[in-house]
């Protein structure tokens, strides 16, 4: 046996209440992606700061670099960035100029205040390759011979020679004061 079939009237009902929760459920924001792990990240690593042992020259001490991107990095790009008229004169480990033991690593703007390193993996010294979840100890000896004693801010910012979009490079800023 059926029911007594349902009136012109409460079919319109029903219809009333489905027509608002479609129209409310196409007018919802999508959810947000869950969030993805950059193919290389390099911003919890650990700086080891600069000690001025002279007018013109800046002991680094050794950088901790950590990757906790989901790539390895292969090589590292160093950019040094001295204000208030400092300019970089040259790159120093040991005493000698980087790229004259590093083999392999290339230097751009000595005598600026903005300098670039880069050791791609390989490179002799410097052979820098950091898988993810992995680390890098920057060798100790590493010096910035620079233009004058006065003060300035150091900011060092690095990040993979391999980078791609959306990587997160390390930066950190040192105030250096005048000899």
């Amino acid at each position: 046996m059926t029911g007594p079939a349902p009136t012109r009237r409460t079919l319109v009902k029903g219809a009333a209440w489905s027509v608002p929760a479609i129209s409310v459920a196409a007018a919802a924001p999508a959810l947000p992606a869950s969030p993805t792990t950059p193919a290389h990240d390099l911003s919890t690593s650990v700086p080891g700061g600069g000690n001025r042992v002279a007018a013109t020259q800046l002991d680094l001490a050794a950088t901790n670099f950590i990757n906790t991107g989901s790539e390895t990095v292969e090589g590292i790009t160093v950019v040094f960035e001295a204000d208030s008229g400092q300019t970089i004169e040259d790159i120093q480990v040991f005493g000698q100029p980087i790229e004259n033991l590093a083999v392999g690593a290339t230097i751009s703007g000595e005598g600026t205040g903005t300098v670039t390193l880069t050791l791609a993996p390989g490179t002799g010294l410097g052979q820098v390759t950091i898988p993810a979840d992995g680390s890098y100890q920057a060798p100790a000896g590493q010096t910035l011979i620079l233009g004058t004693g006065d003060a300035f801010n150091l900011t060092v910012t690095v990040s993979a020679t391999n980078a791609v979009a959306g990587d997160v490079p390390f930066t950190t800023t040192q105030a250096v004061p005048a000899v």
